[in-house]
């Protein structure tokens, strides 16, 4: 399927990926491409990958070389996810079992009943009293694992300046692994009662890593008490975001940036349509 260039609305999530992906493949001319190929005559080829089992959203092949690559969609504010799992015993054993016990009673006594403010305060207050059981060594672990696990390159969709933004994990996720001598702590921030920011401190230096935990159900509370017609269950998920993206950006080494300008040298037009009519210009290999 071509990528569209007439302006059609572009959604976000995994419709925004696939859409990255077309562009990447009709573009072979741009930054990122150039680098990925690495002296290669070879066109690199971007594939989808669906599913949430995997930390790449998408791979580039070039030749037998084969990269995985994240994506970030960044707007004008906001944050994004590094992590979104509902296996919580993993990350932190007595965490998973207190936090399913509590959940598991909450539905319990209050399946079948309509969702009130009420309810949902009591929710949050269940994740709330849950962060005490979240140690530094267990932030760091779980930092740690992260980072392991997350593919090669990052690929940031970043539409408030028009442009593309494929940074490597390589000396870029200092706060993930780069302090494992600081204690990791959290901290409240007011009425977000499911939320706590990742700090770190030593010799009475204290950092904030603009990194977010947060304890949630992934289908609300409608879902839990069987409220819902779109969704049968409602599990606990636990998520780090990353906040104040653009100081991120800022931070980053060893990037390879596409930007676009509008025409005329004007004001810059957010998302890929201008990139992909332009690109749609350039001759063919």
């Amino acid at each position: 399927m071509p990528y569209k260039t007439g302006g059609e609305t572009h959604h976000g999530g995994v419709g925004n990926e696939k859409e990255l992906v077309e562009l990447m493949n009709a573009c072979p001319e741009l930054n990122i491409n150039k680098h990925l190929q690495f002296g290669s005559e070879t066109k690199p080829v971007w594939g989808h990958l669906g599913g949430t089992t995997q930390k790449a959203d998408c791979d580039v092949v070039v030749d037998e070389k084969r990269y995985p690559i994240s994506i970030k969609n960044h707007e004008s504010s906001g944050s994004f996810d590094w992590i979104n799992t509902s296996k919580l015993s993993e990350f932190n054993a007595e965490l998973g079992q207190s936090v399913k016990a509590a959940v598991d009673s909450f539905k319990t006594e209050n399946h079948g009943k309509d969702v009130t403010p009420a309810l949902r305060d009591e929710v949050s207050t269940i994740f709330s009293n849950e962060f005490d059981r979240i140690t530094s060594d267990q932030m760091k672990h779980l930092l740690m694992t992260l980072y392991v696990k997350y593919p090669g390159h990052v690929l940031v969709n970043d539409c408030k300046h028009n442009r593309l933004i494929l940074y490597p994990k390589e000396n870029n996720f200092s706060e993930f692994i780069s302090y494992p001598d600081w204690e990791y702590f959290l901290k409240s921030t007011p009425r977000a009662k499911t939320s706590r920011m990742i700090f770190r401190r030593k010799d009475g230096v204290e950092i904030n890593t603009n990194l977010r935990l947060r304890l949630v159900l992934n289908n609300g509370v409608g879902a839990l008490l069987g409220k819902s017609d779109k969704n049968k269950c409602s599990i606990p998920c636990l998520k780090i975001q990353q906040d104040r993206v653009d100081k991120l950006l800022v931070g980053l080494v060893n990037t390879t940036i596409d930007t676009i300008p509008n025409k005329n040298n004007s004001s810059i037009t957010p998302g890929l349509d201008l990139l992909a009519e332009v690109c749609s210009q350039m001759p063919s290999l």
